[in-house]
């Protein structure tokens, strides 16, 4: 993945990481799980600063290069993205991190330089230095007369982001929005009830010095708040006994209601998060088709419900993009469409979508989700039911779907969800919305239809 990783610093390899997130469409969470793996770091201090520098630069990082333009006295647009993050990462440490004296990350910072492009040393042992002899209280924005600007700036989110929630939630619901947004989300797992009970999964954990509690909403889920190692490199784990999963989103299979013996379609299942829950509660008896055009996604699925005990899923390679073939017309009870979106309400966990994002971006996904749930559509049998659901904020890929759908296909009609289990996410019109400021998981949207003729 990235050379030479055992001949540089933590920091040289946080700098390494945070320039491929950039400069491609990598995740910073794969890139790191490599590293940490190839380099046996996963349980290590190391492994913990290096975690903490990618993912911290990631979630502050309009804060950090506000004031690094202001520190930089040429065009910092113009800076070459490598030596922004050599900066991004020195500023971190020295505003939000206490782990190395000032001169130490300044000197660490120059040594990466000289790695990186070695004529770039003066100019960032200057900005540091500048920085050091003036180390704030930094002006941002006046909150009163651009709060747009002040939550972009502060608040370390692209500004045409902050605009459009500040016209949805008003400013100080987007201001605790994008405050959630920085915050560390909580390490989320899901029993899998198939093979334990989630008290006794809690217990069994406690055993092993793991301080987990059980979740406010889902049934099945468990928050870990400390642990002796990674929860995957566990037994507990390798046993099949739970999967990490988000709260939010294993609310979304309670959104399915799934029963016992019934067929059901997963459109869109990914490495099959849902498809595996779905199945645990259809206690493994009935008929799962998941389906995804990513090959490797459908292998990690398989190999998840092969880890669980899962014996009900078969899965195949479709693209939903385009009609389904005859043997799927007409033929299940249940049909959920967790559409690809634009991760808006998973920016906690993926920090790097709010600085990849860009305003066309959210059109091009509400064509190309309303083009899956009409294929999908298809699939459902008179009487039966359609789940659309996105990790969305955005109501041109949540609401304007459900309208357009609605109004395309009058066969189908909007119901209120019926299970207890996510009444409290309900909204007025029927819909589910979870919110990271507001219920501390990540911001889910769920729509249930059914087919009436």
């Amino acid at each position: 993945m990235i050379r030479n990783l055992m001949q540089k610093t933590v920091r040289h390899q946080a700098v390494e990481i945070l320039t491929r997130v950039s400069q491609s469409d990598a995740f910073a969470g794969d890139l790191l799980d490599s590293c940490l793996e190839k380099q046996s770091l996963s349980r290590t201090a190391d492994g913990r600063l290096l975690t903490h520098l990618v993912y911290g630069v990631l979630r502050m990082q309009g804060h950090l290069d506000w004031i690094l333009a202001r520190l930089y006295r040429g065009n910092y647009l113009k800076m070459e993205e490598n030596i922004k993050n050599v900066l991004r990462t020195g500023l971190y440490q020295l505003q939000f991190s206490d782990r190395l004296p000032a001169f130490a990350v300044v000197d660490e910072a120059v040594k990466i330089t000289r790695r990186v492009q070695p004529a770039a040393r003066g100019l960032v042992n200057a900005v540091l230095r500048s920085y050091l002899r003036s180390p704030g209280p930094w002006s941002f924005p006046d909150e009163n007369k651009n709060p747009a600007e002040y939550i972009a700036a502060f608040h370390s989110h692209p500004l045409w982001l902050v605009e459009e929630w500040l016209n949805v939630f008003g400013r100080m619901e987007t201001e605790a929005l994008c405050a959630a947004n920085n915050e560390l989300p909580p390490l989320t797992a899901r029993a899998n009830t198939l093979k334990s009970g989630r008290r006794e999964l809690i217990e069994k954990l406690a055993g092993e010095n793991f301080q987990a509690e059980e979740t406010r909403l889902s049934p099945d889920g468990i928050r870990l708040s400390s642990s002796s190692l990674p929860i995957q490199k566990t037994l507990f784990f390798a046993d099949g006994l739970l999967r990490l999963q988000d709260e939010a989103s294993q609310l979304v299979a309670y959104l399915v209601n799934p029963r016992k013996g019934q067929k059901i379609l997963d459109a869109c299942a990914g490495s099959g998060g849902k498809t595996t829950h779905l199945a645990a509660l259809m206690k493994n008896e009935g008929v799962i088709v998941a389906l995804d055009r990513d090959a490797e996604k459908l292998v990690q699925l398989q190999n998840d419900a092969a880890r669980m005990g899962i014996t009900i899923v078969k899965t195949a390679r479709v693209d939903l993009e385009r009609p389904l073939s005859a043997q799927y017309q007409n033929a299940f009870d249940t049909v959920l469409v967790d559409a690809p979106c634009s991760g808006t309400g998973t920016l906690r966990r993926n920090p790097e979508i709010k600085w990849r994002l860009k305003p066309k971006d959210i059109h091009l996904y509400a064509d190309l989700q309303q083009s899956i749930l009409q294929n999908a559509g298809a699939a459902v049998s008179k009487n039966g039911f359609l789940v659309y659901c996105t990790c969305s904020l955005f109501s041109q890929e949540n609401d304007r779907v459900v309208r357009r759908f609605l109004a395309d296909f009058p066969q189908f009609q909007l119901l209120l969800p019926d299970s207890p289990v996510v009444q409290g996410l309900i909204d007025s019109r029927g819909l589910f919305r979870s919110y990271p400021h507001r219920h501390s998981m990540d911001g889910f949207f769920g729509a249930v239809f059914r087919r009436r003729i």
